[in-house]
């Protein structure tokens, strides 16, 4: 069903852009999308599964922290000590922010940070100004 649906889509969207009149075919997509959005019977349907969702979200919850708490316990059969902190942390320590050293910057390896013209790339792999950095001489 899924395969079917973007299958329609794309052939929609491939109507549209491939029309000499696109503007107008998409005012009139544009247009019959709206109706069908602002029916009353569909939004019923869309206000219906909010809900559904929204109450079904605690369940889905409860059920991922279960099977979570079934996945630490099987680990710890299969790998004993695998929970238990590791020696010299403790079970109350709070994780410590690391920081990120300063990356300098690096113009001379970089030419994205140096690309005003007439710069010459030519070890980098890049262009000259004569022309493009290649093994093969120039044309006269």
């Amino acid at each position: 069903m899924k395969g079917k649906a973007l299958f329609a889509v794309g052939v929609a969207v491939g109507y549209v852009w491939g029309s000499k009149s696109w503007p107008e075919v998409y005012r009139r997509i544009r247009g019959g999308t709206e109706k069908v959005w602002k029916n009353p019977e569909v939004q019923e349907n869309v206000h219906q599964a909010t809900e559904a969702v929204q109450e079904s979200v605690p369940d889905i919850l409860d059920n991922l922290y279960e099977a979570g708490k079934k996945l630490m316990e099987k680990a710890e059969t299969m790998f004993p000590g695998i929970t238990s902190p590791k020696s010299g942390q403790h079970s109350d320590a709070k994780p410590t922010a690391t920081t990120v050293p300063t990356i300098k910057s690096d113009v001379i390896s970089d030419p994205a940070l140096d690309d005003t013209t007439g710069s010459d790339w030519t070890g980098e792999g890049g262009a000259a100004p004569e022309g493009p950095a290649t093994n093969t001489p120039p044309r006269p």
